[in-house]
């Protein structure tokens, strides 16, 4: 009943919606649960465009980036503009990402997590006056760091 591209556009759709469900949620107790939700959306969000590109990523964007705007920030734009800019770019250097092996994608990947997340706290900074501290940018690249391979290998195996 299901194609593979059905079930697997699903199970992202799902891993996207749990992810940001969890990462907009505020566990005061447990901050951290809520910054490993957030890079997951991101790491998920970036893998599926790599590997799995369509132009409604475009709309995937604008809905989550509003999103993550107005229940994070309360004012729409640094996730917005940081997930458009992000598929455009990738529209222009994908020809070139073909020509990577699979290490080197994954180091792309993480490459662009990190600064993904690295723009739109510069954003957040310039257009709604958000401090950032070296102790959140390094709180989210060690994140990012411990949770990138497992997560890798999880979306890899789901991909399969």
């Amino acid at each position: 009943m299901f194609t593979k591209v059905n079930y697997l556009t699903l199970l992202f759709n799902l891993i996207l919606v749990t992810s940001f469900s969890i990462s907009v949620n505020t566990f005061v107790g447990i901050q951290n649960i809520n910054i490993i939700f957030y890079i997951i959306f991101h790491l998920s969000f970036i893998y599926f465009l790599f590997y799995h590109y369509h132009y409604l990523f475009y709309l995937l964007a604008f809905v989550y980036g509003v999103m993550f705007d107005i229940f994070l920030l309360n004012s729409i734009g640094a996730h917005l503009i940081s997930f458009i800019t992000l598929i455009s770019m990738y529209v222009f250097v994908k020809k070139y990402l073909f020509l990577l092996s699979s290490f080197q994608i994954s180091i792309t990947i993480f490459i662009t997590l990190i600064s993904t997340i690295f723009i739109e706290m510069l954003i957040a900074y310039f257009f709604n006056n958000i401090n950032i501290t070296f102790s959140n940018l390094f709180r989210y690249l060690l994140i990012s760091a411990i949770i990138f391979i497992p997560s890798i290998y999880i979306l890899n195996n789901l991909d399969r």
